[in-house]
């Protein structure tokens, strides 16, 4: 019985959802937008230096966050290290990130 009992606290662990929503650093000077359909994007000084589609790799924390967007002969990829700290604080590749209201 013991043993059921961690296999199902493993299995939620492992199933970290995607960080879905808008995301700001402490100064604003980046943001992470990722929505529900996949869309996603990286802004810098509130412009997109990145957007296309992300794939989303959970760990038992976070997970990896893989933006792949359109280049002339094959596609690019960008990934981050998402680790969650609350429901409203993240940090990706080591960078403090807040949620902001919708």
């Amino acid at each position: 019985m013991l043993l059921g009992v961690m296999s199902n606290q493993t299995a939620r662990a492992q199933g970290a959802a995607p960080p879905i929503g808008s995301w700001v650093n402490q100064g604003k000077t980046n943001g992470l937008v990722v929505e529900q359909n996949g869309t996603c994007g990286f802004l810098v000084n509130g412009k997109a230096k990145w957007s296309g589609t992300c794939r989303w790799t959970a760990s038992a924390r976070g997970g990896i966050l893989d933006l792949q967007y359109p280049m002339p002969l094959q596609p690019g990829h960008i990934r981050w290290s998402v680790v969650y700290i609350n429901q409203t604080t993240i940090t990706v590749d080591g960078e403090t990130f807040y949620k902001q209201a919708q």
